[in-house]
């Protein structure tokens, strides 16, 4: 049996940051809006280019304020921030970049909206980003050719670009003598009127489209000076549809937005980063490997450049002596196999090799692949720098590798169980699709939870207080009773132009759906959160109505941003916490729409509900949600190593609990329902078991994994357990699995 430790390892991170940090900076995205097609050129199709553009919201989520200013005195600087993009396609098991490299927006104006995850919004005077405050760019916005330049003019590690020479400063089509490098800009509307409908835009060949596949977009914010330690939230991507023929494309946006590379949506993948010093940037790579068919192993790898300003001109993947490879490809951004890069296979490494002038730049990325006989161990790709400069020659990110070593590896198995959730929601991709007009639903509080369901509820006439909104508006309102909800009472409500009503404690006023927004702020109802404009001294305004028995409020023929057509919807509150919701009738547009209810408090996504289908059948949720039992470590079991076992998502009342650690795994896993714990299963058999009470939400448990060469490839699987009567009849829940390969 493996030795447990005492006392918690103290790991200790290196120091990380570029030479311009600036402490306290942190410009993050949190929405990928919008995905459009702007047109398309060259031979007939399938032969030709397509032109598209995302939108994207971000925030300002540090405690600096971010300078912005892109002119001074007539001449152009370097004060502002720019947004890098990209597609990218997962299909046959490959992920890979579909777009070329696309221009990047140059923002010169920040707008500070109050709206947002970092809100509240901390506005001043001059030219910044300041703390708290969010800026939203559609696509409509961001395909402006004006403002597109090429991102090889910048600097990805410092975010730095020098305006003198530049593509603006020369122009398109370039001046000549001293006005091409006065750091004036001679790129004019003329000029760009006369671009067409795709160039310098996120540009795409078409028979890049036409293989069944899913697609995702991408946006990164480049900010100059932000460190490295807060870039985590600088890319952004979201699955979209992209279909059509003969050369008209039709786009959406699927899902939620996700920080971080594309390439962390690629199924079955794993991917790490690294950096070739304080000097430069980061690579990260990803990783799948399949098989063995026949005896060999295929192995998929995509890099992708996020901010290495030196960019990368090999890869070197190491292989164990004796290995046979076959099959092997490459893959870049371009169709010209003239300057693809060249393989060739030594007696300990593979070795994948270009030239500068087609390295892996950042906001790029570049595929492999190859078939081998040796199964997947521990080891690294270096990726050698495409052009002398700071840092270290190479970058070494950790990797599946067929070096014939073991790898310390781990792997959650099952799940956990006794959840509940105390959310519901429907989200319409657009209005057009609301399918619920004419139609009510009441949530029933008892026991501190709702019951959700549809019932027969008269439409009350907006009467009352107008609440004369303008655009993008919140007014707080005051009721003549205490309303109860799920976790709490309130005496006022904080009601927003956008269509939702927040009880407390108030969100921020976000104009658009977000569903991060959505789970991770303070609870609110949503009749119909979209894109509404109130007008102010209008009737087709926001109306609230109470009396002792009833409170109302009413979205009153309130019509979408750019549209005349209004939409009625309308909340009814009663003082024993009954609500209800009715949607008389809601206008067509292309904007998504949110209705339901949430708990908020960043809890786990229940997934949509399909209203109309399910109103009719009573929908109970909790009262105090719970996400379940997650078990996890915070290391790899390296031999020689103390890693901590991690309890998370214990619920408040939880009086204890217990870690079940062994050697050998429940294959199958063992149904726990006879006892009285319905949906759980037991994946350990012959456990040791660790005691401990539950003070907090999470819990720590040391585990030291001996240096002994024997162990390597030897199993330890844990499993959690903990007392919360309620949430199964025994009154015990318990965690997914964790299988740990101990290994190099």
């Amino acid at each position: 049996m493996l030795k447990r430790s005492l006392a918690a390892a103290l790991l200790t991170v290196p120091v990380f940051a570029q030479s311009n940090a600036v402490p306290g900076l942190d410009i993050g995205m949190y929405e990928l809006t919008d995905l459009n097609f702007t047109g398309r050129r060259g031979a007939a199709f399938p032969n030709g280019e397509a032109g598209f553009m995302v939108g994207h919201s971000w925030c300002n989520g540090g405690s600096v304020n971010l300078p912005w200013q892109s002119q001074s005195g007539g001449v152009m600087v370097d004060m502002y921030p720019r947004i890098a993009f990209l597609l990218a396609r997962e299909s046959n098991g490959r992920m890979v970049q579909i777009s070329g490299r696309s221009f990047c927006k140059h923002s010169p104006t920040a707008f500070n909206f109050s709206s947002g995850p970092c809100a509240p919004c901390n506005v001043g005077s001059g030219s910044y980003f300041f703390v708290g405050c969010s800026d939203t760019y559609t696509s409509g916005i961001n395909q402006s050719q004006y403002a597109l330049g090429p991102t090889e003019e910048i600097n990805p590690w410092l975010g730095t670009w020098n305006p003198q020479g530049s593509y603006f400063d020369h122009g398109d089509p370039a001046v000549t003598g001293a006005q091409a490098t006065d750091s004036v800009r001679s790129l004019t509307s003329a000029q760009v009127a006369a671009f067409d409908a795709v160039k310098n835009r996120i540009t795409v060949r078409e028979n890049e489209l036409l293989a069944g596949a899913t697609y995702y977009a991408q946006v990164h914010a480049m900010v100059q000076g932000e460190p490295v330690g807060e870039r985590a939230n600088n890319t952004l991507n979201r699955q979209v549809t992209i279909s059509g023929s003969g050369g008209s494309w039709s786009t959406n946006t699927s899902g939620s937005s996700m920080l971080g590379s594309v390439l962390t949506r690629w199924q079955g993948a794993t991917w790490h980063e690294g950096h070739n010093g304080n000097d430069d940037g980061r690579f990260l790579v990803a990783v799948k490997v399949t098989g063995p068919v026949g005896g060999m192993w295929h192995y998929e790898y995509a890099v992708h450049n996020l901010d290495n300003d030196r960019a990368g001109m090999a890869f070197r993947i190491p292989v164990a002596p004796g290995a046979v490879v076959q099959n092997v490809g490459f893959r870049d951004l371009d169709n010209d196999a003239s300057n693809d890069w060249t393989f060739a296979a030594a007696p300990t490494e593979l070795v994948f090799s270009g030239a500068a002038s087609n390295a892996v730049e950042w906001n790029t990325i570049y595929n492999c692949w190859f078939d081998c006989s040796i199964e997947p161990g521990a080891g690294s790709m270096t990726i050698d720098a495409a052009r002398p400069g700071a840092g270290a020659p190479s970058v070494q990110v950790v990797s599946e590798v067929p070096s014939g070593l073991s790898f310390a590896y781990k792997n959650a198995v099952g799940g956990s169980c006794g959840n509940c959730t105390g959310t519901f929601y429907q989200m319409f991709p657009s209005t057009s699709g609301f399918d619920l007009s004419g139609r009510s639903m009441t949530m029933t509080l008892a026991a501190g939870a709702y019951s959700v369901q549809e019932t027969p509820v008269p439409f009350v006439p907006a009467a009352g207080t107008n609440l004369n909104f303008g655009f993008s508006s919140q007014a707080m309102v005051t009721l003549p009773f205490v309303l109860p909800y799920p976790g709490g009472s309130t005496s006022q409500l904080q009601v927003a132009s956008s269509g939702f009503v927040s009880p407390g404690a108030p969100n921020s006023l976000q104009l658009l759906p977000s569903l991060t927004a959505w789970l991770q702020g303070n609870p609110r109802w949503a009749a119909a959160w979209t894109l509404f404009g109130a007008t102010a001294g209008s009737n087709n305004n926001v109306w609230y109505d109470a009396s002792a028995a009833r409170a109302v409020i009413t979205w009153n023929n309130v019509p979408m941003i750019g549209q005349t057509t209004g939409s009625t919807v309308q909340i009814q509150f009663e003082p024993d916490g009954t609500v209800h919701v009715l949607w008389q009738n809601v206008a067509p547009s292309s904007f998504a729409l949110l209705t339901g209810w949430t708990t908020g408090g960043n809890h786990a996504d229940p997934g949509g509900r399909d209203l109309s289908a399910t109103l009719t059948t009573p929908h109970g949720l909790c009262a105090d949600p719970f996400d379940g039992l997650r078990l996890d470590t915070d290391a790899l079991p390296v031999l020689g190593t103390t890693l901590q076992w991690q309890v998370g998502g214990m619920p408040a009342n939880t009086g204890w609990g217990v870690l079940l650690r062994a050697l050998q795994q429940a294959t199958p896993a063992i149904d726990l329902t006879g006892i009285g714990m319905p949906g759980c299963f037991a994946h350990v058999v012959a456990a040791e078991a660790t005691f401990f009470l539950a003070p907090g939400a999470s819990q720590q448990i040391a585990e030291t994994i001996p240096n002994v060469t024997a162990l390597v490839g030897v199993s330890l699987v844990g499993q959690a357990v903990t007392y919360n009567p309620g949430l199964t009849q025994l009154g015990l829940v318990a965690s997914n699995g964790m299988v740990l390969t101990l290994g190099l």
